[in-house]
């Protein structure tokens, strides 16, 4: 959840400044100082129009599903959804929407699927069924978030 919400909001400033990062993938999140951040910033760029040509970019496995193109805010909004998938459950990319056995095994998994819930929305193959903006997926990780043990 912690780093949901992170990355979330990093994409979020990423995208309000007119940029797509392009290529969000666990071997592109790196931790400093314990808190999690988006790295290899070699392939962001301009958001561009949508019928202006982009070029194929990105990781097999996180780019959005074709004929959708990577390079836009929602393909990006895709690959997040997958890296919280990949970070969640364990599993490759490409056994998406598949879920581990071990959280279904889990002693309480309806904890997980308030998460899967918003991972499956981010990934939608539909563009348009996702989350509008990052900061709308960010909104919906906070709402999910456990409230603090208090003491």
């Amino acid at each position: 959840m912690r780093i949901g919400l992170a990355l979330s909001d990093a994409l979020d400033f990423i995208h309000r400044q007119g940029l797509t990062h392009r290529d969000i993938k666990p071997q592109n999140i790196i931790f400093v100082n314990g808190h999690p951040k988006l790295a290899d910033l070699g392939l962001i760029t301009e958001i561009k129009p949508p019928d202006q040509e982009r070029t194929l970019v990105g990781t097999p496995g996180y780019m959005p599903p074709p004929p959708e193109r990577p390079g836009t805010p929602q393909a990006d909004i895709y690959a997040l959804g997958m890296v919280l998938y990949v970070l969640s459950t364990g599993r490759n990319a490409t056994f998406f929407p598949e879920m581990a056995t071990t959280l279904v095994e889990r002693e309480d998994p309806a904890d997980f699927l308030p998460l899967n819930t918003i991972i499956l929305k981010a990934c939608q193959p539909d563009p348009a069924q996702r989350y509008a903006s990052a900061a709308e997926m960010h909104r919906a990780l906070q709402e999910i978030q456990p409230a603090p043990a208090t003491g």
